[in-house]
């Protein structure tokens, strides 16, 4: 007697979700954006970002807030052309600096000072998109939550305690003029 197999409603829904899921895994990610990205990526496995704490702490200590427990989420998009973008959330500063990285060592560890984009929420954040009235800087509130919330979501997490910063070396126009 030949057995008729149908498949069972529980495993129909499963293959559903699945698909769904493999789908439209990019849904989940901001928008706002000029183009959405396609996905997310690691910072710290990427060579330009490697070792964020370094570049974190060299940050923390250049703004002089080393006095303080400071906390960072990393999130890296990547967009369909191959390129991609680098949000650190400092939740104390409640800012979100553009990290362009760097593949030398020395350059990646001072590559927070002086980001070319950092969005202070409530300096730099507008209630909507006709508040941005042509500005190349201002950006939504919406849009400014929707990175740091996904960043907590999805990002890699760094606190750094406090510490003493290290004096800076003096340079030579200051060695010679005292």
């Amino acid at each position: 007697m030949k057995q008729k197999r149908t498949p069972s409603l529980v495993m129909a829904c499963v293959s559903a979700a699945l698909i769904c899921a493999t789908s439209f895994a990019a849904d989940d990610l901001p928008e706002g954006f000029n183009r959405k990205p396609t996905s997310r990526f690691v910072v710290s496995d990427n060579p330009y970002y490697k070792d964020p704490q370094i570049a974190l702490k060299n940050g923390v200590a250049a703004y002089q807030k080393n006095h303080q427990t400071n906390r960072f989420c990393v999130v890296g998009y990547q967009w369909q052309t191959g390129s991609m973008n680098v949000w650190v959330l400092w939740k104390e500063e409640e800012e979100l600096l553009l990290w362009d990285g760097a593949l030398d060592p020395d350059s990646r560890a001072k590559s927070l000072i002086g980001v070319r984009r950092d969005l202070k929420l409530g300096r730099d954040t507008v209630k909507t998109e006709n508040d941005i009235n042509g500005s190349t800087y201002l950006v939504t509130e919406q849009w400014w939550h929707a990175v740091a919330d996904d960043c907590l979501k999805h990002g890699e997490k760094y606190v750094i305690g406090p510490f003493k910063a290290k004096a800076a070396k003096p340079t030579a126009d200051q060695s010679a003029n005292p």
